[in-house]
């Protein structure tokens, strides 16, 4: 379920850069507002950050570039949400992807991202058929076991 929220959050992001043409930092504010819960306070976190990049690189204080914001709110991600491990490192793509490159690109490069994404759901939906057959098989073998045990 994580990351069919994650898949939607990759959409609404998509759109805010094609539709809107917003700044990243906006983009992720207003995607925050339709993003349920932990994930709204991690874009809302994510846009700050962003911001206090633009105003540091102003007054010149400290310069940090975006993949490098991007990395380390995926740890904070990570310890907020059921994301697996495996899950976060596939996330670290989408970084590559945002902050960087022309509105264009980021487009392209998030909707391959997304679609990538939606492949590793469908895997996971059919492992996730063959556990739960494997599951009803073990539950009747072991109630078979037990009446037989107990005649």
């Amino acid at each position: 379920m994580a990351l069919r929220h994650i898949e939607r959050i990759l959409c609404y992001l998509e759109g805010e850069l094609k539709a809107r043409h917003a700044g990243l930092g906006e983009a992720l504010v207003n995607v925050s507002r339709k993003a349920p819960k932990p994930y709204d306070k991690w874009l809302k976190e994510l846009a700050k950050a962003i911001d206090y990049v633009y105003i540091s690189n102003e007054n010149s204080l400290e310069y940090k570039d975006f993949y490098t914001i991007w990395c380390k709110s995926l740890t904070i991600l990570c310890e907020n949400t059921q994301l697996s491990f495996q899950d976060i490192t596939n996330l670290y793509d989408v970084g590559k992807a945002l902050g960087y490159l022309d509105i264009e690109s980021q487009q392209m490069n998030l909707a391959l991202e997304r679609e990538r994404l939606h492949g590793t759901i469908l895997e996971l939906d059919k492992d996730l058929n063959s556990r739960m057959k494997n599951a009803v098989v073990m539950c009747f073998l072991g109630g078979l076991l037990t009446v037989i045990a107990l005649v």
